[in-house]
């Protein structure tokens, strides 16, 4: 809103977003456009002062939480698809607006179908001009992901930053002899991934440092990409030193910490999807850091 709002979007919004007050979803993904965002399907048709928008959204995380949501909807289909996309502010409050949850394999349900039939919004509520969303909603998602990253410069990291603990739950579950790891295996793994999180922290500083006078760029996809894999390597090892017991889903022969950990084991795979594919991040990396050939 701050790069691409004009004044009266950021006098109307900015206000209540900075005191707190109501919570917004983001709608992207659609069931047909995942990776391939473009190939978005929601339709938005101007009709007067507002647009009618028709059509789903997946994956909006906490949506059944939210009053408002942000879409990138097709408001020009004969346009490239590039081009023919506008993002949209809607409020959620309204009959044309449905949320269904999605139950994941963890047991929760966090993510949602957003379904849109004949839901309205307003046409001042166009962020960065209609047909132009597709570079607005591509800046949106480098703030998205350098919180993912834990490089966000306004000290939002989601928790991404916090010393490793991995040590003492392994050496609670893993035999230890003359004060260390038993297993060779699994020491090593712990190693690796230890030297690879102190690496990890190291490379949040430098780019939150470089960061301080601009806004993200695509070292966000970089290090959100190797956060992600590093943090579900350690889950890997917690339930390889667990054993039988990191595989309870429920039941009295296993401790709140067993069962949370085959359930935060499940959580974690979703770590290389949120925010980005590991194979869009790497095609980022590629073609923008690494100038490497489409």
């Amino acid at each position: 809103m701050l790069e691409y709002g004009d004044d009266e979007q950021k006098a109307r919004w900015l206000p209540g977003i900075a005191r707190g007050e109501g919570g917004w979803a983001m709608g992207y993904s659609e069931p047909g456009a995942g990776s391939d965002l473009a190939s978005l399907d929601l339709k938005a048709v101007r009709d007067g002062d507002q647009f009618v928008l028709n059509g789903r959204k997946i994956w909006t995380s906490d949506a059944m939480h939210c009053d408002y949501i942000f879409i990138l909807a097709r408001t020009s289909p004969d346009k490239p698809r590039h081009q023919g996309i506008s993002l949209i502010l809607v409020d959620m409050d309204q009959p044309g607006v449905q949320v269904r949850p999605i139950r994941l394999i963890s047991g929760s349900s966090p993510f949602n179908e957003t379904l849109f039939e004949d839901a309205i919004a307003p046409a001042i509520d166009v962020v960065g001009g209609i047909d132009n969303g597709w570079t607005v909603g591509k800046r949106l998602l480098q703030f998205e992901r350098s919180t993912h990253a834990g490089i966000n410069i306004s000290g939002s990291q989601g928790g991404r930053s916090a010393e490793s603990r991995l040590p003492q739950t392994i050496m609670r579950y893993a035999p230890v002899a003359d004060g260390r790891i038993a297993d060779a295996d699994l020491r090593e793994r712990l190693v690796r991934i230890e030297q690879n999180g102190h690496a990890q922290r190291l490379s949040q500083q430098r780019v939150i440092e470089e960061m301080q006078a601009r806004a993200p760029g695509f070292a966000s996809s970089a290090v959100k990409l190797t956060g992600a894999r590093n943090a579900q390597d350690g889950h890997e090892l917690v339930l390889s030193a667990m054993g039988l017991r990191g595989v309870g889903w429920e039941g009295a022969g296993f401790a709140a910490e067993e069962l949370e950990a085959t359930r935060e084991w499940l959580r974690q795979k979703a770590l290389t999807i949120a925010g980005g594919t590991k194979e869009i991040q790497l095609n980022i990396i590629a073609k923008r850091v690494l100038g490497l050939p489409d």
